[in-house]
């Protein structure tokens, strides 16, 4: 954890780290719950889902894991929370499932809601966020052929092999290789991390398959598929959709170009009463003010 106002090369102020804490290398996503000052995390390697206290430091335990066979979990990537409903959201990949815990769930405890299914679309699931206010939980998800790349909204009590209510994506979206997604909770605005602009030709990862297997045809054989290299005219960006827009549409507003010191987005945090915007990518965190990207937008077809 860094202050918020920190610059340059600086020292965090805490750090949660050690064995006892059962955190490791693989852990894509983090959420944070105001309301009960907590912090949770996924762990992919161990199929799980921790809880620390927010001002945790050092070595210590987390407050509750939500870990076993009841929980169907295999490879947890991203998390989001919902204070006002009591529940906690994990996006697993291995499972294409977007799947529901109760808040204080803790060990081997099966999950209240599960949305999967053919019907869903969902495959590669790298970003996942909650609208309480709207009653909507907001995917993202890439597919091997780039067939159903993009952002699916569900309703928020969705549960089982459903249909999106609404689905963003297709060439004019300019959605590629993303990672996490964000949503405002005021306006619904919903914010999403890319991190280059050419589509990686991959699927899920799954336990009976090596992961190379699902190398982009184009790519190199020492290139990482989370690889922020590339041309500049292919560095990744921060996009901006209103929480109506639906189908093919480019985005509302975009955060790009060698000026901003963006080399690729892999993350994407909101910080509304501030009206900060917050990355990180390969080359460290960046914190943008930009009010207007926290401002309703007309409705689709309108004048932006």
């Amino acid at each position: 954890m860094f202050a918020r106002l920190a610059n340059g090369n600086v020292a965090p102020k805490r750090v949660i780290e050690g064995q006892a804490t059962n955190l490791s290398r693989t852990m894509h996503g983090i959420a944070y719950d105001a309301i009960h000052d907590e912090i949770v995390i996924p762990v992919a390697l161990g199929g799980a889902v921790l809880v620390f206290r927010a001002d945790a430091t050092g070595e210590v335990p987390p407050l509750r894991a939500i870990q076993g066979t009841r929980t169907r979990l295999v490879r947890p990537h991203t998390v989001a929370v919902d204070p006002v409903n009591n529940e906690i959201l994990t996006a697993d990949p291995s499972m294409r499932a977007v799947v529901v815990f109760d808040r204080t769930a803790n060990g081997n405890v099966a999950p209240k809601r599960v949305i999967t299914g053919p019907k869903t679309g969902l495959l590669d699931i790298v970003g996942l966020d909650v609208d309480p206010i709207r009653n909507v939980i907001v995917a993202a998800s890439r597919k091997g052929n780039g067939e159903k790349v993009g952002i699916f909204v569900f309703d928020r009590l969705a549960n089982g092999d459903v249909e999106p209510k609404q689905f963003i994506g297709g060439p004019n979206s300019k959605l590629a290789h993303f990672r996490q997604v964000t949503i405002d909770p005021a306006t619904g605005n919903i914010f999403l991390a890319q991190q280059n602009t050419r589509m990686k030709q991959m699927e899920a990862y799954v336990l009976d398959k090596p992961r190379e297997g699902f190398k982009a045809k184009e790519e190199k054989e020492d290139e990482d598929d989370d690889s922020d290299s590339g041309r500049l005219d292919q560095m990744g960006f921060i996009a901006v959709y209103a929480p109506d827009d639906n189908g093919d549409i480019p985005p509302r507003a975009i955060i790009k170009g060698p000026g901003i010191r963006l080399a690729g987005a892999a993350g994407v945090a909101l910080n509304p009463k501030r009206k900060e915007i917050i990355t990180v990518g390969g080359n460290g965190f960046q914190t943008f003010l930009l009010p207007e990207f926290f401002k309703p937008f007309r409705k689709t077809g309108g004048t932006r």
